[in-house]
């Protein structure tokens, strides 16, 4: 038995060509086909699929809402820059020499330097 490369090569191409053209023949198999669902239906209402959302806290009443505001506008204002009031600056003035010879005389107490254990 003599058979040539030409002859192999063209029994290989014709087989390829008839298993080629043999699948494209047979139907595709229907999409999901195996599966036990029937597809969507129609039931007429929009699909829910989240419960409604809870507020985590109870929500304020206008009462409430009114004092919270009104406790923030106070800080709000004490917060402010310095005052156009003279007299007001002049008190803060005040107030913070009184603080500052306070801390110094603490802090010579703390040292064991105060006025009176000083020896002159």
């Amino acid at each position: 038995m003599n058979i040539s490369v030409k002859n192999i090569m063209r029994f290989s191409v014709g087989a390829i060509l008839i298993a080629g053209l043999g699948a494209c023949a047979s139907p595709p198999p229907a999409p999901m086909s195996n599966s036990p669902l029937t597809g969507p239906v129609n039931t007429g209402a929009y699909p829910h699929f989240t419960p409604d959302p809870k507020g985590e806290t109870t929500q304020f009443t206008p009462e409430e809402k009114d004092a919270l505001r009104s406790r923030l506008s106070v800080a709000k204002s004490g917060q402010a820059g310095p005052s156009s009031d003279p007299a007001v600056a002049a008190r803060r003035q005040a107030e913070m020499q009184l603080l500052k010879k306070q801390q110094e005389a603490d802090l010579k107490e703390i040292e064991g330097k105060s006025s009176s254990s000083t020896p002159q």
